[in-house]
Order: structure tokens, then sequence, then C-alpha cells
């Protein structure tokens, strides 16, 4: 039964008659007759499983651990070098997740293409721990990183506005009324009150690998410092004309296609182009400012990662689950 249903059909048993309820009462199966485990997660079993194969303490990162019994339904250790206890989830992501039954449930609603109120409904939450148990996934997976891009890779920058969504805190409010849009300047508004560009980096190539990330300012530093390690041994790095893009490629020792697209540049030899890292931006910029409307400036990395997880793989829940799983190894967190 769809949980919408469900939640109807609990609805519905508050108006029945006390002969409706007897009736209802003597129809249902004993307790002790039903082969299930309310509390039990397929999430945190692939997590403690997977941790259990080499526990490690979160916070010494010493293997000198044992069992020290089990709190909340998850099994416990402790420290032999600090002397801490500690579980699967501690110091992670999912620690202190007062709703852990509700996770199988919502790594449906991570597709991408479902709202906060639409995922609530479906599992049956209110609208904060709706929002929460999807920054909490995102925040698992945000830091992957895919294969080494290779080949063909194409480079290029991207940019958001600077976004306050959420934050009721701020000293200084932005005015109401339409935000200027880049490249628009008005003689009316200062340059301090001019919105604040947030350029995203993101570089792809033919095999669908992609690699991205929030940057500060354009530059040869940044970029080095992002895809360092990311290219492999004799990649081709395809990008639009900008010192810092032949600053990066001289320093990782990479054949560099410029293109000049002031000058009508933007194919090089029918093979070199930066038309697939364009239309992720495309698609990228339609899915964080069409379907979010837009998302606060500190979670722009969350969202880029769940967007490189969905563009890169064919969704399945499965899927998704052994993503999750595989940060709980011990080689991929230290």
């Amino acid at each position: 039964m769809e949980q919408p249903q469900f939640l109807s059909l609990l609805e519905s048993i508050k108006s029945l008659s006390s002969e409706q309820t007897l009736i209802l009462y003597n129809a249902l199966p004993a307790p002790d007759t039903l082969d299930i485990k309310p509390d039990e997660s397929q999430v945190l079993e692939a997590v403690e499983e997977t941790f259990h194969k080499a526990p490690y303490c979160p916070r010494c990162h010493s293997d000198n651990v044992g069992g020290w019994g089990k709190q909340s339904g998850l099994k416990r250790y402790k420290c032999k070098a600090c002397s801490k206890t500690f579980n699967a989830l501690t110091t992670t992501p999912l620690a202190w997740l007062r709703v852990k039954d509700k996770l199988d449930q919502y790594l449906e609603c991570m597709r991408g293409d479902t709202a906060l109120r639409v995922a609530a409904r479906q599992c049956g939450i209110s609208l904060p721990t709706s929002f929460l148990l999807r920054h909490r996934l995102m925040n698992v997976i945000q830091a992957d990183k895919p294969e080494l891009l290779s080949g063909i890779t194409e480079l290029d920058e991207t940019f958001f506005l600077e976004n306050h969504k959420g934050n009721r805190g701020l000293k200084v409010p932005r005015k109401r009324g339409k935000r200027k849009a880049r490249g628009k300047k008005s003689q009316s508004v200062s340059v301090e009150e001019q919105p604040k560009l947030i350029p995203v980096m993101v570089a792809c190539d033919r095999q669908q690998h992609v690699t991205d990330a929030v940057l500060e300012h354009v530059s040869a530093d940044e970029l080095e410092s992002h895809l360092s390690g990311r290219l492999k041994p004799g990649a081709i790095l395809c990008a639009d004309a900008h010192l810092s893009h032949e600053s990066v490629a001289r320093r990782l020792n990479l054949e560099l296609k410029e293109l000049v697209t002031s000058k009508g540049v933007y194919v090089i030899d029918d093979e070199y182009h930066i038309q697939r890292v364009n239309a992720y931006h495309s698609d990228l910029k339609s899915w964080i400012n069409g379907f979010f409307k837009g998302v606060a400036t500190k979670n722009l990395p969350k969202h880029l990662g769940l967007k490189r997880f969905l563009k890169t793989e064919v969704f399945t829940v499965d899927g998704l689950l052994e993503r999750i799983a595989s940060h709980w190894v011990k080689p991929l967190l230290n």
C-alpha cells in the first residue's frame, strides 16, 4: 500500500464505531506472528555491515577496538587507545538522527525531482525533517569523486548569484524586488549592492566522468587544486581562452586546445569543443534555479554532489544504498 493511502486509512479509523473497531481488532493478526522489525533499516544494516568488517575509532583512527554492547539498536565499540565509545554513525552525517526508520523510504525521494513537501507526505514526516534527511544524505555523497578524467576533457566555469536562502540572521537583508541579472548594471545601484557571482568549475570527459567545485575566484591556483590528480596523463584539455586555463594546463602538463569563442572559434578539428560541459552547465542551472528556485550558496557543494551522482549513474535505490555504505570503508574515510 502506498504511504498516502496508508495515512488516509489511519485517519478513517478515527471515525469507526465501537462495533467496527472490535471487528477490525479481531481481523488483525497477532503481533508475534508477524515477521517484521519496525526499527530495522536497510541503510543502517548496510552501514553497520560495512563498518564491522574493519571497525576503527572515528576520533583517533585506531583500529585497536573491541565490542561494547548495543545501544538504540546499533552495535557499540570501545577504543583501547583513547577509551572512547562509539558506533558506526559517530561523527558522520547520519549521527544523532531520530528518524532512522525513515531512511529507506527517503532514498526513493533522492532522484532529484521530488519536492520537499512531496517527500514529507510520502514518508509521513514533517517538512523540516524532510529537509534534514535530504541534506544528511547529500552530505554523505557530497565529496565523492568519479574515476580519473581521461582522453578529451572539457573545462569551463559557470556562475550562480550568491544566495542566502534560509538565513534569517542577515544583518543587512537584501532589498525586496527583482535582482539585477549578470552583466546588467544600474546607475542607481552601488558597487557594494551588486549581486555577488559564485563561480562553479565543471570538468568532464567523453566517458561521462565529471568533477566539479565551488570556487572563490577563477584562478589558476584554485583550478589546479581541484584538478590536480583528477586527470590521467595524456589527457587533452579543451577550454575557452582564459589566462587561468592556459596556466593550469601548463602546470599539469596537459595539451591545451584553446577555443577563442570571441572570434567565433567554437570547434577545433571537428573534435575539440566544450559543448558537453556547457550542456552540463545548462542542465545544472535549470535544476538549481528552476526546480529548487535557488539554493543557499553554503549548500551549493551538496547539490553539486547529488547532481554529479544523478548525471553519471543510472539512479536506483540499491545503487544509492551501496554508494552510501561505501563511505564506511576505512580507507575511504582516512
